[in-house]
């Protein structure tokens, strides 16, 4: 059976004040009756697992009750929790919300109550989850840990490790500091760590029998998941923006097939025409998102770093910047990331030019591009379609 996902984040309400949080703030919650009819929307266009979050998903009044309808309709219920509210409340509102779970993904960052007080977490966090990990491990709840690294506890995951170990867990996920929007931006140099330096720990932690699995989830994976917020609007984030994909409560069907990742292009070419040409032609491609056009180089560099392209198709030769100076300007800005260059030629480019330039980007240096244009840009795209499996 195929398994559709949503990450359901029902209200921004939170307990917690993370300095690394990157949630949205501020977003008014629907009604009980409209959160009804949002599960039923999902169920009705084949949501099978939902993910509860927030904010702090039961601090949504009545969520027991949302989750026993989600339940009942055969929906996959996992809560994502800092634990704060399930730990310290014995109620049958909260032994209502674990009986409806499948999982659950507790958030816990350190077992060292200084460093969860330097992430902005509350007074003794370790204390809280160990307290509901004592009160889940005999229930028929799978367990997961969720743990953003930071450069306040890179050098404590063994320890954590340890702890953790005294349980039944069936994950533990470690999520790369992200600074996204809101607090997580504003607090970028206290907590950034690189890919690199998060792998290289990864790989020199040790195994532990209690935990079946350790993962690192990239920003690039975390970002492909579909979110519903509080008002019921369903995005999906890349390359940091949040792209709208419709309203679950508005929309009784979600057209989740044209939800695929498609690999976003631009085209720039001197030559309307031409650009016309080459539209029309990558028409029938239902994996390609041409989110630009331009007829310049000036043009060209705004639109590769406002809309971030995947992939750009770009004259070498044009007015106000050529090929080179757009990938140096597109570098000096983006980094990492910028989009994969393939270059349409009309005339010789010298060898040394061809060196200067995968010197400045490496691989992302792509293809050179000669007549017949439409082919070969069809050409290109089909081979990295097929590397990216789409």
């Amino acid at each position: 059976m195929l398994k559709r996902k949503v990450c359901w984040k029902i209200t921004t309400k939170c307990n917690h004040n993370c300095k690394y949080c990157f949630g949205f703030k501020n977003i008014k919650d629907l009604s009980y009756s409209d959160n009804e009819r949002v599960i039923r929307n999902l169920k009705n266009n084949g949501i099978t697992h939902i993910t509860w979050t927030g904010g702090e998903a039961v601090l949504y009044p009545n969520v027991n009750k949302l989750m026993n309808l989600s339940k009942e309709l055969g929906i996959y219920n996992k809560l994502v929790t800092n634990g704060i509210f399930l730990s310290q409340n014995d109620s049958e509102y909260v032994e209502d919300i674990l009986n409806t779970l499948d999982e659950i993904n507790l958030s816990i960052d350190s077992i060292e109550n200084d460093i969860n007080m330097n992430l902005g977490k509350e007074n003794n966090h370790f204390e809280i989850i160990k307290n509901l990990l004592e009160k889940t491990k005999n229930k028929n709840i799978k367990i997961g840990i969720n743990t953003v690294v930071s450069k306040q506890n890179i050098d404590k995951l063994e320890e954590l490790g340890e702890f953790l170990n005294n349980y039944k867990i069936i994950k533990w996920k470690f999520l790369k500091f992200m600074p996204i929007r809101e607090r997580a931006v504003e607090n970028k140099n206290l907590f950034e760590v690189s890919e690199e330096e998060l792998e290289s720990k990864m790989k020199e932690l040790k195994t532990f029998k209690n935990i079946e699995k350790v993962e690192y989830k990239k920003q690039n994976e975390f970002e492909k998941s579909l979110v519903v917020l509080p008002n019921a609007d369903l995005i999906i984030t890349k390359q940091g923006k949040d792209h709208y994909l419709g309203n679950v409560l508005k929309e009784k069907i979600i057209d989740f097939d044209n939800l695929k990742d498609k690999i976003k292009t631009i085209i720039a070419f001197k030559d309307t025409n031409l650009t016309n040409m080459i539209l029309k032609s990558l028409e029938k491609l239902d994996y390609i998102d041409v989110v630009g056009t331009a007829n310049n180089g000036q043009e060209t560099y705004d639109k590769i770093i406002n809309l971030k392209p995947e992939m750009a198709f770009v004259q070498y030769n044009m007015d106000s910047m050529n090929g080179y100076d757009l990938i140096k300007n597109s570098k000096d800005k983006l980094d990492k990331n910028i989009p994969i260059f393939n270059f349409i030629i009309d005339e010789n480019i010298k060898e040394e030019q061809i060196d200067k330039m995968y010197e400045k980007i490496g691989d992302k240096l792509n293809s050179l591009i000669t007549d017949p244009i439409n082919d070969n840009i069809i050409n290109v795209i089909s081979q990295y379609k097929q590397t990216k499996n789409l």
